[in-house]
């Protein structure tokens, strides 16, 4: 079974060996050629277009039919995975996690297949023997929890950066700044995420049309709602010709409003939470203060 396992493992690695072994094109070491290449590996690093060097996952992506079996087989979302990785900017392909899954549980498989070889022969279990299938179990949830866990923390930044980043907007609007020209000067000092997002509104205008496209296509890339609510109050307001300013001294004040809110029922829910605690550590002193002497007292009588 471990022999078979190896070829197998062994069989996978040599046919989606990187093609780095392989021959290169040549180089071209002309001026104008060497512009060219540094013209398209800055566009390909603009749109975040890596190419990958593991046939695996080339041959993944281009098969479209072969990236659905996968993901139902796996039980990755493919939608919603590709989201999270649209919005964290990480570079990571959608394959490349598929394929880590995939051998995830082919491990998973591997350690089960031992462990039932081990006891029908009447082997002891033991807990070394256990560590295969925790560690593959651990590596098939870890891409999973790692997105998840990286995609809330970032919307939770985000959330809590909408009062302040706009309120900063406000005062730009106020002052007789347009709104483009506010929202653009402000991501530019506002060193956070949700000012390099707004920052790289400049460029996904060329590629919806309009700014004010690109900003609602930004609110509901996040799905944070505080975003989308003022991308949204925003852009009806420029279509009406509304005063943007009193609408997001609103906004603002409300979501300030509605993150006080959030502080103050977390707070209470930690005083419930260490309500047990301060009664053990200080009940049980106080306790023995009040009762002590009592206590003392009839042990003299007796």
């Amino acid at each position: 079974m471990l022999l078979i396992c190896i070829v197998t493992g062994l069989s996978l690695f040599l046919y989606g060996l990187p093609a780095c072994l392989g021959r290169t094109a040549q180089v071209d070491d002309t001026l104008f050629g060497r512009i060219e290449q540094e013209q398209k590996a800055r566009m390909d690093q603009s749109f975040h277009q890596r190419k990958t060097r593991w046939q695996l996952v080339r041959l993944l992506e281009n098969n479209d039919y072969l990236m659905n079996r996968l993901c139902a087989l796996t039980g990755v979302d493919r939608h919603k995975t590709g989201a999270i990785l649209s919005r964290l900017g990480w570079n990571v392909r959608l394959a490349e996690i598929i394929l880590l899954k995939a051998l995830s549980m082919v491990l998973i498989t591997s350690a089960l297949l031992n462990l039932v070889v081990n006891l029908s022969v009447g082997q002891s279990m033991k807990m070394v023997e256990g560590l295969p299938l925790i560690g593959s179990l651990l590596l098939y949830m870890l891409p999973s929890w790692l997105l998840d866990w990286s995609d809330k923390r970032a919307k939770d930044q985000i959330r809590e950066q909408v009062p302040v980043f706009f309120s900063i907007v406000q005062s730009l609007v106020e002052a007789g700044m347009p709104i483009q020209a506010a929202v653009k000067e402000t991501a530019k000092r506002f060193d956070a995420r949700l000012g390099q997002e707004l920052a790289r509104l400049e460029f996904e205008q060329k590629r919806y049309g309009t700014w004010r496209k690109a900003l609602e296509e930004l609110a509901f890339r996040w799905e944070v709602d505080a975003l989308t609510t003022i991308a949204l109050e925003m852009n009806e307001a420029i279509s009406k010709g509304v005063s943007i300013a009193q609408l997001l001294a609103v906004q603002v004040e409300e979501q300030m409003r509605q993150q006080e809110d959030e502080a103050s029922a977390h707070m209470n829910r930690l005083n419930i939470r260490l309500l047990p605690f301060v009664i053990l550590l200080m009940g049980v002193p106080l306790l023995f203060l009040v009762m002590g002497p009592a206590l003392i007292g009839i042990g003299d009588r007796l």
